[in-house]
């Protein structure tokens, strides 16, 4: 195989999901940053007519009213989950302001993410508050991340390395699972594309049980593509995306006696997949295998105002990239995490403290057969150690500031200091939340290790990030209006001729949100959010940063079981087109322009029992026929029939 084909085969793995990080450093070539958006200091669940969440965690690593949060944070609540038919946590992120997904096709695809003009590298991931992403890449595919077994998600849209570390620059989305007593629970589904699924769950007053199996065919016609530069691909039909996943899941929460409590988490998740490859370089006998398994121990001591809480985590992922006809052989890779942590929380009448401890090592085999030669393989580790703290200082009941610095070591990239500052001023029932911090994201193994296509010598990305948002509960349902920007430099990005990372972008973005809501009329209540990304340059080029729609704007409307025995919503969902990226030297653009696109969902459920609910849902029903990622064509409309116990 030619380099030039070696390289293209690399591009074509890596789309397909191998190595989401390297896909995303790619599509930044001319400067970083991808997705878009900004939120509200007062959680909300997004768009749901159940009652508003009361507390959250993730924005200050501990347990607090969502009024008393500086940072802006989104709840996506297990009611919304259910009324929607979310099957991934890329489905159930979609519509949840400041959020913008990319998708390279239907149910089994690589789905990219950010926040507010982030990349996945830049977008922390956590369950039950503990990274998940995988060591090598640095990212998750939220698109094979089940909803099955999850109570709720948290998106925290501010810079939060002070208390979580890397990666976390553009915010956080925490999935949080089921605990203890569960629901009891069935569900099965069947729909387009050979679309069919089953879930359970029970347990006792000690132990929770999720099991979930999807399976889906996903072929589908597609239209043509013409974009400008003379890039056109001719209709056809989408074949080799097929999907199957199985998903365990299980949680353990005892009472040790007196104030001690333990939790104990696990889980297992299994999807293989078709990979169909971009319309111009498709891979018909392609597939792809990824088991992933994770496993959490919380121990927590309760005193008085105090709780300190040692939690040991790990995380481990084998992927298997079968391409026979292209490459000559089997790709194997292996990530494992593993973390241990320490964290005290205490709470005065003035004064909160958050304080910790994380100390976590990442391991990865990497590999790329070529035809020619045996294939190369590269074993590759990096550890962080971090000491973090915040404080938090109420001197009335209308003023709330907070003040935090992390030190962390990353090895072998040194070590870096961050602080942050934010405030919270209440006005009556108006509130005035605003934040600046610096944040960082240390290179990934793969851009350190990977062979042939890795470099040793990078260093950290490092921003300084800034928001403000004002909320007013009492216009409607509530109304946040929102600033935000990023500034940075050092960015990590990939030679389009080599495909090698350097450090070369410097990045300057800025942009404002809106979300409105109304008060519930005749149970129907109505939700809008537009966020606008007003300026995402790389300064060192003078081009807009690829992946960063100057508008992505929903609209949901929902009516819910607390008005009869008829439930039904719908949300739309627009995003602008993001332009494509010149190469400076001449040749192909660094990277192809995505589709604007306006989507459609909707559903209906009817509770014919107490415990017995049929539901049709429809997703895309315009029957939009666009490209999401340049390339990978989205499916067109879909129907779905759910008879479940909830």
């Amino acid at each position: 195989m030619s380099s030039r084909s070696r390289a293209r085969a690399l591009r074509a793995a890596w789309a397909a999901g191998v190595f989401a990080a390297c896909s995303a450093r790619a599509l930044a070539a001319a400067g970083a940053p991808a997705p878009a958006s900004s939120p509200s200091p007062s959680p909300s669940p997004a768009p749901s007519g159940a009652p508003e969440i009361g507390r959250v965690f993730t924005s200050d690593r501990n347990s607090e009213a969502t009024s008393n949060t500086t940072r802006p944070t989104f709840v996506v609540d297990r009611a919304t989950i259910d009324n929607n038919g979310y099957r991934t946590i890329a489905d159930a992120l979609e519509t949840v302001p400041g959020m913008n997904l990319f998708s390279y096709g239907a149910f089994g695809a690589q789905a990219d993410y950010g926040i507010r003009g982030t990349t996945s590298t830049e977008t922390l991931v956590l369950q039950d508050g503990v990274p998940i992403a995988t060591g090598s890449n640095g990212t998750v595919d939220l698109g094979s991340l089940s909803t099955a077994g999850v109570q709720r998600i948290e998106v925290v849209e501010s810079a939060a390395s002070t208390l979580y570390g890397s990666s976390a620059t553009g915010g956080v989305i925490n999935i949080i699972t089921t605990g203890a007593a569960p629901q009891p629970y069935a569900r099965v589904s069947g729909g387009t594309y050979d679309d069919a699924e089953y879930a359970v769950q029970g347990g006792t007053a000690d132990l929770a049980v999720t099991y979930e199996r999807h399976t889906a065919g996903n072929v589908f016609d597609y239209p043509a593509f013409d974009y400008p530069g003379g890039n056109a691909t001719p209709a056809g039909t989408r074949t080799n995306d097929w999907a199957e996943q199985s998903i365990a899941r299980f949680s353990y929460l005892a009472q040790l006696g007196g104030a001690w409590t333990l939790r104990l988490t696990a889980g297992d998740n299994a999807i293989d997949v078709g990979v169909p490859g971009d319309l111009s370089y498709l891979t018909g006998e392609t597939e792809q295998g990824t088991n992933r398994t994770d496993a959490l121990l919380d121990i927590a001591h309760h005193a008085g105002a105090g709780t300190f809480d040692v939690m040991l985590s790990g995380v481990e992922q084998k992927l298997r990239y079968l391409d026979v006809p292209d490459t000559g052989g089997e790709q194997n890779t292996f990530d494992g995490r593993a973390q241990a942590s320490l964290r005290y929380t205490a709470t005065g009448s003035q004064t909160d403290v958050v304080a910790g401890i994380d100390a976590a090592r990442e391991t990865a085999v990497l590999t790329f057969p070529p035809l020619e030669q045996p294939p190369l393989a590269e074993g590759a580790a990096q550890s962080q150690v971090a000491a973090y703290a915040q404080v938090g200082y109420d001197p009335t009941p209308a003023i709330r500031f907070i003040a935090g610095a992390r030190a962390e070591n990353d090895g072998p990239q040194g070590s870096v200091v961050v602080p942050s500052f934010g405030t919270l001023l209440k006005f009556g029932a108006v509130r005035l939340s605003a934040n600046i911090s610096e944040s960082f994201d240390v290179p990934t193994l793969v851009d350190l290790y990977y062979p042939g296509y890795s470099n040793p010598n990078l260093v950290p990305e490092k921003l300084t990030n800034y928001d403000a948002t004002l909320t007013f509960p009492n216009i409607g349902g509530g109304a946040t209006f929102g600033y935000f920007g990023r500034n940075g430099s050092n960015l990590i990005v990939l030679n389009p001729n080599t495909f090698v990372p350097f450090n070369a972008s410097q990045v300057a973005l800025n942009g404002f949100q809106l979300t409105l809501s109304t008060r519930p009329l005749h149970h129907v209540r109505v939700t809008a959010s537009i966020t606008d990304i007003d300026r995402a340059l790389d300064t060192s080029t003078g081009i807009r940063l690829p992946s960063t729609p100057p508008i992505v704007a929903t609209l949901g409307l929902e009516r819910g079981f607390d008005g009869g025995a008829l439930a039904f919503g719908a949300n739309v969902h627009i995003v602008g087109s993001s332009p494509d990226v010149p190469n400076p030297t001449g040749g192909p653009s660094l990277a192809d322009p995505y589709d604007a696109y306006t989507t459609a969902n909707i559903y209906a459920r009817y509770a014919f029992a107490p415990h017995a609910v049929l539901s049709i849902r429809g997703n895309n029903i315009g029957n939009e026929r666009y490209a999401p990622i340049f390339g990978y064509p989205a499916p067109g409309r879909t129907l779905q029939l759910e008879l479940a116990t909830r």
